[in-house]
């Protein structure tokens, strides 16, 4: 059940950032720009303008403390392959990503081999979050501090178990998916008028819930699931990773997504965390 949970909250994030970081890097370090500007005047006089500059560089990059222990415990590489669908049934667009758990942080990758792949970096040793346009060897750095909120929205995000409108059905129809040996698993909400195909493994036995995403814990982000005994819940609830997600809306008879896990291995290149070679641009040098 966690293994489930836990790919769900990492397909969330991918699906609910590829796009937004892809088409507006640019957008997000100015909010962020912004909302340092805006918290430093509020928060200092103009008279101490320059000391509080100072103040908060210390703040949000040497000082931040929430990460005493920064390293990953499991390293590890999830690659992922999501589809979009036409109400006709016919495929609109097919987009790849990828998360590579290191030693002291994350990179994501999303749009994968496309023109506009987007890569972030999660440094927790040096308390920062890096965007990285590899094309240009150009990396944009900012206070991980500033993502924060995202993570603790992440972690408020519970998927409930006892849903009254929603029931699901254990079949016997069993297949090999991207190289796992997979059930399949039916869960409908009449409520939502929605229906997913759930295709289930056993196979994978690497658990990341010590690992950091988004500055959290991963086990934080299924705090909920702790609360729930496992031995009442319906026996047809999948047990085991989920591999490929077929989602209906509306009571449709064609998909509207289909998320798979195409790979998910326990190592970890480390080139995806070299920055040598690439100009790193401070967004904190710009206030």
């Amino acid at each position: 059940m966690k293994k489930m949970q836990l790919f769900i909250s990492l397909a969330l994030v991918l699906s609910a950032f590829a796009t937004p970081v892809a088409a507006q890097p640019g957008f997000i370090k100015n909010k962020i720009k912004n909302k340092i500007e805006k918290n430093m005047k509020e928060k200092y006089a103009e008279p101490q303008r320059e000391k509080g500059r100072e103040a908060l560089k210390d703040i949000t990059y040497e000082n931040d403390s929430r990460y005493p222990i920064p390293e990953n415990p499991v390293k590890a590489t999830l690659a992922m392959e999501t589809k979009t669908f036409k109400k006709n049934g016919k495929l609109q667009e097919t987009h790849k990503a990828k998360i590579i758990f290191g030693d002291t942080g994350e990179c994501m990758i999303m749009n994968q081999g496309e023109k506009n792949e987007t890569r972030m970096l999660f440094d927790y040793k040096g308390a920062a979050t890096y965007m990285i346009d590899t094309k240009e060897k150009v990396a944009t750095k900012m206070p991980m501090i500033n993502f924060q909120k995202i993570g603790e929205a992440m972690a408020k995000t519970e998927i409930d178990m006892e849903d009254d409108a929603g029931v699901w059905i254990k079949t016997d129809e069993k297949m090999k998916i991207n190289g796992y040996n997979c059930q399949k698993y039916v869960y409908t909400n009449s409520k939502e008028k929605t229906r997913m195909d759930v295709w289930v493994t056993p196979d994978v036995t690497i658990d990341l819930s010590g690992n950091h995403l988004f500055g959290s814990q991963i086990k934080d982000f299924s705090a909920g699931s702790e609360n729930v005994n496992t031995n009442s819940l319906d026996e047809n609830f999948p047990r085991g990773m989920m591999i490929r997600n077929v989602y209906y809306e509306k009571n449709r008879d064609t998909p509207s997504m289909q998320m798979d896990v195409t790979s998910f291995k326990n190592t970890s290149d480390p080139k995806y965390f070299d920055l040598s070679g690439y100009e790193i641009n401070d967004i904190l040098g710009k206030l």
